[in-house]
C-alpha cells in the first residue's frame, strides 16, 4: 500500500492553525532547478485561504535545499511529504489523503499559477447555484504555454447544457486545463496503484467521475504550463522502454474495459500494437490486468493483427532506442 511508502512528513509552524478552503498539491521528482518557479507562484497568490502540500516522490536530487527554506520563511501552511518513488499517481494520492481543503487543485512542479488563480477558483465555485452544488465535482479553467498560446474558449452557454452535452462540447476543445476538485470526492476515489506500473494518467479518475458529476467551466487562464526538458511522460524525445510499454498497456486495457469513447478504435489499435511489443520483450505470462474482458475484442484483434504487427516493428525501430 502507498501508506507504507511514506518516509517522512513535516509541517511548518502555520499548518496546525489552518482550516483552509483550498489545498494546492505539487508532486515532484527531481526538477530542483525549476521547482522554485512553481513555489514563487504559490507565494504570489492574492487569495490566502489555502494550504500547500509538496510531495517528494523519491527524488535523487536534494529537494530539501529548496523546500525547507521556503517552509521556514513563508506564512502559508505547508506540508512536505517525502516518499519512496512510486510514480506521480501515488504522489497525488499521498497529497489527497493529507488535504484539508474543501477543494484540491494541482500545480505540476514545472508549471506556475497566475497570481489570481486561487481567488478565481474560489469565486467560480461560489457561482455554482447552491441547490445544484452537490452535482459538481470540479472547476475547469484554461491554461496557456510559456509563449502565451492558449486554446479556444468554451462557449458562453456551456454551464447551462445538460451534463453529457457539456462534456461533449468540452472534449472537442483541445485545451490544457487546470482543475480544482472537491476533496471529499477525491478522497473517496483515489488513483489505482497497480503493481510495477510507474504512471497512471489523471484521466483514469476524471473519466469515471464525469459519469457521475458535473464540471463548472470557466474561460479564465489560470496556469502557465512549460514544455522545456525531456522528462515529460509523453515527450516525443522520451525513450520508450519496456516500462513505458507496460504503463501504456495498463492504461489502455483499463480504458477499454471501462469505457467506449470516441477514440475507441484508435485506443484498440494502440493496445494491440503495445501488446505485440510486450509479448516479444517480456518473459512469462501476460499480466491479468493487461487483458481485455469483452470477448468481441478477440475478433478485432484478428482483424488488426497484420497492421499492428507491422506497426509494432516500426515503433520499436524508431522509438525504443
Amino acid at each position: 500500500m502507498e501508506e507504507n511508502r511514506i518516509v517522512m512528513i513535516t509541517k511548518n509552524s502555520h499548518w496546525d492553525s489552518a482550516n483552509p478552503f483550498i489545498t494546492v498539491v505539487t508532486p515532484v521528482f527531481n526538477r530542483i532547478d525549476i521547482l522554485p518557479r512553481a513555489i514563487r507562484s504559490i507565494e504570489e497568490q492574492t487569495f490566502r485561504d489555502f494550504e500547500y502540500i509538496i510531495i517528494n516522490d523519491g527524488s535523487t536530487q536534494n529537494l530539501d535545499e529548496v523546500v525547507v527554506p521556503f517552509m521556514n520563511q513563508t506564512d502559508i501552511p505547508v506540508m512536505y511529504i517525502k516518499k519512496e518513488n512510486g510514480g506521480v499517481h501515488t504522489a497525488r494520492n499521498a497529497g489527497v489523503r493529507e488535504a484539508r481543503g474543501f477543494l484540491i487543485t494541482w500545480l505540476d512542479s514545472d508549471d506556475e499559477f497566475m497570481p489570481e488563480t486561487l481567488d478565481v477558483i474560489k469565486k467560480a465555485w461560489d457561482q455554482i447555484p447552491s441547490d445544484k452544488a452537490d452535482e459538481y465535482f470540479q472547476i475547469s479553467s484554461r491554461c496557456m504555454d510559456e509563449n502565451g498560446q492558449a486554446g479556444t474558449e468554451f462557449p458562453d452557454n456551456i454551464n447551462t447544457l445538460e451534463m453529457k452535452e457539456a462534456y461533449a462540447v468540452y472534449n472537442k476543445h483541445k485545451v490544457e486545463n487546470l482543475l480544482a476538485n472537491r476533496a471529499d470526492i477525491m478522497k473517496a476515489n483515489p488513483w489505482p496503484e497497480p503493481e510495477d506500473i510507474t504512471f497512471v494518467g489523471e484521466d483514469v479518475i476524471w473519466l469515471e467521475l464525469e459519469q457521475k458529476y458535473r464540471t463548472w467551466f470557466i474561460n479564465d487562464i489560470l496556469r502557465v504550463y512549460h514544455t522545456e526538458g525531456t522528462d515529460h511522460v509523453f515527450s516525443s524525445s522520451k525513450k520508450k522502454d519496456l516500462q513505458y510499454i507496460k504503463n501504456c498497456l495498463w492504461t489502455l486495457s483499463y480504458h477499454l474495459n471501462h469505457w467506449k469513447g470516441g477514440k475507441f478504435f484508435d485506443s484498440f489499435f494502440k493496445y494491440e500494437l503495445f501488446m505485440l511489443i510486450y509479448r516479444r520483450s517480456a518473459s512469462g505470462q501476460v499480466r491479468e490486468d493487461f487483458l481485455l474482458r469483452n470477448p468481441l475484442y478477440s475478433v478485432l484483434m484478428v482483424v488488426l493483427f497484420i497492421p499492428a504487427l507491422f506497426g509494432s516493428w516500426i515503433y520499436e525501430s524508431k522509438k525504443m532506442k
